[in-house]
């Protein structure tokens, strides 16, 4: 009976230890235009930046305020993502492997993590990312059994992110962290069949266009395995950012920049586009919602019509086949 005891203990421990660390993953629910998240995020980026082992993705949803570029950037994704947690018509909102966050939590405090803290998975997540110029992304995520589970409604939620926005915002907030682009496989993932046995794998892969108004060079792939009844995140991973370019299959060039002086800005219709050099060059104007306005060419000079648009922020792309520029403009 001792040697039973024994033999079983050891069993126990050693299937304990062959468990890896379960990442800790924070959904964050905030607004643009959301006055009381300009309050609270700055407190809670300061405890996240004292968690590096901390993952992070900021969503946008258009409820309360429908104005939010970010949102109109992202809008069906990031609604969608919302109401699968039932969190849609407010902000803040934070959402920790699964686990909705009392809005009474002060978000600013170290002890924010706890309850997620040392926590383990048998299974475990790997991404490879691919860049290919500046047109896609494939993402690959691998999800490997790392000892026995019997887990059989499992969901792989994965994403794109946009690791820093430099924006200045209804809020007054200027810098926007882990901004989530779009859902690889719907806001809700996908239902997978999890590797049953110890050190079988499964792999996902797909590959996204870009978003002329993303920075692609900021673009990195999240991927996290949830429950499907409970919605617990079981493991979660995103590609590290001190790794991205060891995955890049065709790097990114860095283009000399297309000197442009586009007038009047703001502009309440006619906008100009002068060119400091002549040859043939591409023109895209973006809407915030990534609807492409005008698609055209031309030579040094231009002059687009955009009355009857709505009001908002545009995109201008210009590129030749040596530079390229953006540049923002508010329509009136």
């Amino acid at each position: 009976m001792k040697h039973f005891f024994i033999a079983a203990l050891f069993f126990s421990c050693s299937a304990l230890v062959a468990q890896v660390p379960k990442k800790i993953i924070v959904e964050h629910f905030t607004n643009t235009k959301c006055s009381i998240c300009a309050s609270k995020n700055p407190g809670f980026y300061t405890n996240l930046s004292n968690h590096p082992g901390v993952l992070h993705l900021a969503i946008h949803p258009s409820s309360p305020y429908t104005a939010c570029l970010l949102s109109q950037q992202s809008l069906a994704d990031s609604d969608a993502r919302t109401n699968y947690y039932g969190l849609y018509g407010s902000t803040p909102k934070f959402v920790i492997n699964g686990a909705d966050i009392p809005t009474s939590t002060n978000y600013a405090s170290a002890e924010l993590f706890n309850p997620f803290e040392g926590q383990t998975s048998p299974l475990s997540i790997s991404i490879k990312q691919y860049k290919y110029g500046n047109d896609s992304i494939k993402s690959t995520i691998t999800i490997k059994a790392i000892a026995a589970h019997s887990y059989t409604n499992l969901k792989l939620f994965a994403a794109l992110a946009e690791d820093t926005i430099n924006y200045t915002s209804q809020n007054g907030e200027t810098r926007h962290y882990d901004v989530f682009r779009k859902a690889l496989w719907g806001a809700e993932g996908t239902t997978i069949a999890a590797p049953a046995n110890i050190g079988d794998s499964v792999v996902y892969t797909t590959r996204t266009a870009a978003n002329p108004v993303w920075n692609f060079s900021r673009i990195y792939t999240l991927a996290l395995l949830q429950l499907d009844d409970t919605k617990e995140v079981v493991q979660a991973e995103a590609i590290p950012a001190t790794q991205q370019n060891n995955d890049v299959a065709t790097t990114i060039n860095d283009l000399p920049v297309l000197e442009a002086n586009i007038f009047p800005n703001p502009t309440k219709g006619l906008l100009n586009i002068q060119l400091a050099t002549t040859g043939l060059t591409n023109l895209l104007i973006i809407a915030a919602d990534g609807k492409v306005i005008a698609n055209t060419s031309f030579s040094q000079h231009t002059a687009i019509d955009l009355t009857g648009l709505p009001t908002g922020l545009y995109s201008v792309m210009l590129s030749t086949g040596n530079a390229r520029t953006t540049k923002r403009i508010v329509i009136q």
